[in-house]
């Protein structure tokens, strides 16, 4: 059993896999630049550190939860020089194919074995273990990775080759825009004609991210956020690249990219992904 694990990057889900993790009986070991985030990690038991460092070479397993491409660009050059060979990294975010392909050549460059793992859920999901996990790799680094991975999760997919695992991600969260901006519009909609909110809970466009995103809109609970507009922005500019280079109409999803581009302009980036209900009020019209 794996028993030592590095969590690079405490923001909401780095410091929900740390969480989990320290349940499950692991020792964690993380690092962020930010003291805020330095803290974090040593309020929830584990060893904090500033930077990567020598220390990474003792973890059995590596995960990635960082904020840009360029920021996995800079933390693949220095785990290539860190690293035994044979170590596992797991990176968990959503980026463009190109970056995840050009991290994974410099550490396997090291010998280092780069898993394209990326997530579906929301923090507060995470928090929970209750995110669903795309792990495509060798199978032998799956058979070491997977029993430390699904302490994080609710379920794993094996996706194959490499690039499934990004290809998938971004499906999921084109649905993701989709069924978020179609619950701010049937939300709208019943708080123009002045119904009560429950019967959303159990009419037929009920959906699963309606269940989870609605009552944040409803209340407005936009921070701390599960996920924030900033990074959703970075996810759907990345989609939307993807889908222009496959020639494929997509006028649904042009539109949410609108209406969280105004929610972009006109609420701090810091709020919530659901706080695009926002740009339906005439406040931010």
């Amino acid at each position: 059993m794996t028993k030592r694990v590095g969590v690079i990057g405490s923001g909401i889900m780095g410091s929900s896999y740390a969480k989990n993790l320290l349940l499950a009986g692991y020792e964690v070991h993380g690092s962020d630049p930010l003291s805020e985030a330095q803290d974090r990690l040593t309020e929830l038991g584990r060893k904090a550190h500033e930077t990567t460092g020598d220390w990474l070479a003792d973890c059995d397993l590596i995960i990635l939860s960082l904020l840009s491409p360029v920021v996995m660009r800079t933390v693949a050059d220095e785990l290539a020089t860190l690293l035994k060979a044979g170590q596992i990294v797991i990176e968990t975010g959503t980026f463009a194919l190109t970056d995840k392909e050009a991290a994974r050549d410099t550490l396997s460059a090291a010998s280092v074995i780069l898993l394209n793992c990326p997530v579906s859920g929301t923090g507060a999901q995470a928090m929970n273990a209750d995110i669903l996990m795309l792990m495509p790799g060798p199978p032998n680094a799956i058979k070491t990775a997977r029993p430390v991975v699904e302490h994080l999760t609710k379920g794993v997919i094996v996706a194959g080759a490499f690039r499934p695992g990004t290809q998938l991600k971004f499906v999921a969260n084109h649905g993701v825009a989709l069924h978020n901006t179609a619950a701010v519009e049937t939300l709208a909609y019943v708080d123009a004609l002045g119904l009560d909110h429950d019967m959303l809970s159990t009419d037929a466009g009920q959906s699963r991210m309606s269940d989870l995103r609605m009552p944040l809109m409803i209340s407005g609970a936009y921070d701390p956020p599960t996920a924030t507009l900033k990074r959703f922005e970075k996810d759907l500019n990345v989609i939307g690249d993807d889908i222009a280079c496959l020639d494929l109409h997509a006028p649904m999803f042009d539109t949410c990219v609108g209406h969280y581009a105004q929610a972009s302009r006109t609420l701090p980036e810091t709020h919530d992904t659901v706080s695009v209900f926002g740009v339906y009020n005439s406040k931010y019209a």
